[in-house]
C-alpha cells in the first residue's frame, strides 16, 4: 500500500493513514491525502472519492481555521468511508437516486461515530510510546 500526502506533515499522516488502515483492516493499493487552505461545497470539511475503481482512493481535507485534531479527525471519518469503498460497497449506495438526508445516511453515521474514536486511539499509542 503506497500512501501519499500533500499539504500536510507528511510523516505524522503517512502513519495515522497506515494506522488507520491496520484498525479497519483495508489495505487499498494507494491512498492520497491532500491539505486544502478551503472549505468545500456545502460546508464539507473532508471528501472522500474512489480513483478509477482501482483500489486507489482520494481524500481531501480543508485545513482552513481548524485544529490538528480537527484535521485528523476528518481523515479518519474519510478513513471510515474507505472502508466502506471497499468492504460495504459505498459505491452502490451513492449511485441510488433516492438517498436520504445527509444525517440519515448510514455510511455518513458510521464515519461520525467512529472517527474520534480511531483518532483518540492513536494519541494514546503516540503518548504511551512517548
Amino acid at each position: 500500500m503506497r500512501v501519499e500526502v500533500s499539504d500536510l506533515d507528511i510523516t505524522l499522516t503517512t502513519n495515522f493513514v497506515n494506522f488507520c488502515c491496520d484498525e479497519l483492516n483495508v489495505f487499498p493499493s494507494l491512498i492520497s491525502v491532500e491539505g486544502w487552505e478551503s472549505s468545500f461545497l456545502d460546508g464539507a470539511t473532508g471528501l472522500c472519492y474512489e480513483v478509477n475503481c482501482k483500489d486507489e482512493y482520494l481524500i481531501m481535507v480543508s485545513k482552513s481555521d481548524r485544529n490538528i485534531t480537527e484535521i485528523y479527525d476528518t481523515i479518519a471519518h474519510e478513513m471510515i468511508h474507505v472502508k466502506q469503498f471497499m468492504k460495504d460497497n459505498l459505491n452502490k449506495s451513492l449511485c441510488k437516486r433516492h438517498r436520504p438526508v445527509y444525517q440519515e445516511r448510514w455510511w455518513e453515521l458510521e464515519a461520525n461515530q467512529n472517527s474520534y474514536e480511531l483518532v483518540k486511539k492513536y494519541v494514546d499509542i503516540l503518548w504511551d510510546a512517548a
